[in-house]
């Protein structure tokens, strides 16, 4: 079965994928769990890994039509691929079955040898970035007063003033004499 597209890297058309692994990696706790506790919530998922190996040449027999054949042209889009590495900005990589965002480049491998002539065969590994966004959320007042009191809750420092930021600094005087009292 034909793709229907080549592959391309940030826009970058490749003649032929060889190869390509998808790396799933995740972080699983060592120490034992208590019988139903849900340890979804201590499993880390890792950023997806890429490896591919792409073809490129001068001469292409699958998107010939597309490319056409031209002394350097695989010259110019390794040139290109190395310029998208050099930007050292996120990449979209397509290939006939998934379209994958958020991309760095973390390696590329570019063998050169007598043989291959004027055609190459790229190893290229990709590592997706978690792109998230903030949002600011309102916290209603009575949410930052204390109990039935009312007054504030006061604020902790971590650093500096007052024994080294732990212990009542910045708490309200009610709850500096409790301190106090259990031995703060």
């Amino acid at each position: 079965m034909k793709p229907f597209q080549p592959v391309s890297v940030d826009g970058i058309e490749f003649d032929a994928l060889i190869d390509e692994a998808r790396d799933l990696n995740a972080d699983i706790p060592d120490y034992p769990t208590d019988q139903g506790f849900d340890v979804s919530d201590t499993i880390t998922n890792h950023p997806l890994l890429l490896n591919m190996t792409l073809a490129v040449t001068d001469t292409p027999v699958t998107w010939r039509l597309r490319h056409g054949a031209r002394p350097g042209r695989s010259e110019q889009v390794l040139e290109r691929l190395e310029q998208a590495y050099a930007r050292r900005q996120l990449v979209t990589v397509i290939t006939s079955k998934k379209t994958y965002s958020n991309m760095g480049i973390t390696n590329i491998h570019i063998p050169r040898n007598l043989e291959s002539g004027k055609s190459y065969k790229v190893t290229i590994s990709f590592k997706q970035v978690r792109v998230t966004k903030s949002k600011t959320v309102s916290i209603p007042a009575e949410y930052g007063k204390s109990g039935g009191t009312g007054i504030s809750a006061g604020s902790v420092s971590t650093g500096g003033g007052g024994g080294g930021g732990i212990g009542a600094v910045g708490k309200s005087p009610a709850y500096q004499q409790g301190f106090a009292l259990f031995g703060g």
